[in-house]
């Protein structure tokens, strides 16, 4: 099957042959930029490779062909364009683009994000080496700190990269229900989702429980984290993430548990390792026809 791909710099068209068969791995050309002019790159051709890279991972977990699903995890880490995106989201987009990680290193300018580029576009990531985390401080409403590790830009770079390929993934797993730190969700949607079954004299729901995990993000278990992850084909570098430490007051210190707040994969590697506790509280979601259209109501046991 012969497919095509746009270079984002020059907008010039070029063929790639792909095999599409269960066996074999599917092999797309991937967007470059423009080598010169970081501004002059054509970000729509890129993200519309990476999407469709990640449709089709999500597509093959939903199918269980975990084949299909490393090759195509491994084939959007080492693409062009998840570099691109990655660079463009950790030095553009992020509100933490102005805060350097240890090595005091930060790219707000075009020329030194298009260098960035140039550094990494050959580097096989299963070799990343990951620094430590600089640890500060926020306060919180309560008037206590909450530690926030903030990793390098290069480190912050490669953890998009990963959390492009493994979100979809385990995308494919979530619960209809859940929320938090979910692509393209918001508390918004969870307030329609409350409202939605508690309203109505046949609803059976007349209470709301609330709840919080203390310290969630600190003390998620490593080993537990990676046994969900396993298969992955960069596990070992999320491994060397979790257990990179941090630097506080030019003090060293490891990290046994947790994952740090200010990285970027943190949120993912927070859901994951959540992922299942409906079952073990015997909560269900079964699809209900409404008006305003399909939604999963749950059923959770009462004893």
């Amino acid at each position: 099957m012969n497919t095509q791909s746009e270079t984002p710099g020059t907008g010039k068209k070029s063929g790639a042959r792909s095999a599409v068969s269960r066996n074999e791995t599917t092999e797309i050309k991937s967007a470059l930029p423009l080598p010169t002019d970081w501004q002059a790159i054509k970000w729509q051709i890129a993200e519309k490779y990476v999407e469709k890279l990640q449709k089709r991972i999500f597509r093959a977990e939903k199918n269980g062909d975990k084949r299909r699903v490393r090759d195509l995890q491994r084939m959007l880490m080492k693409s062009k364009s998840a570099l691109l995106l990655s660079i463009c989201r950790v030095t553009q987009i992020n509100r933490g683009k102005r805060t350097a990680g240890v090595d005091g290193f930060k790219a707000l300018e075009p020329a030194k994000r298009l260098a960035l580029y140039h550094q990494m576009v050959n580097i096989d990531i299963s070799l990343h080496k990951p620094k430590p985390t600089y640890r500060t401080y926020i306060k919180k409403k309560n008037g206590k700190l909450r530690p926030i590790g903030i990793p390098t830009i290069k480190d912050r770079v490669c953890q998009n990269m990963l959390n492009l390929a493994l979100e979809p993934k385990w995308e494919a797993r979530f619960e209809p229900a859940s929320y938090g730190f979910r692509p393209k969700r918001s508390c918004h949607d969870a307030m329609v989702r409350i409202h939605q079954n508690l309203r109505g004299d046949k609803s059976n729901m007349s209470w709301v429980f609330e709840g919080d995990f203390k310290a969630c993000f600190d003390t998620l278990n490593h080993d537990w984290i990676l046994g969900q992850i396993e298969g992955f084909p960069e596990a070992d570098v999320i491994a060397k993430w979790l257990k990179a430490g941090f630097v506080d007051n030019n003090v060293f210190s490891e990290t046994e548990d947790g994952t740090p707040q200010g990285g970027i994969i943190s949120p993912l590697l927070a859901n994951i390792a959540l992922h299942g506790m409906e079952k073990a509280l015997g909560i269900k979601y079964a699809p209900e026809k409404r008006a305003e259209g399909i939604t999963h109501a749950n059923h959770c046991k009462t004893s």
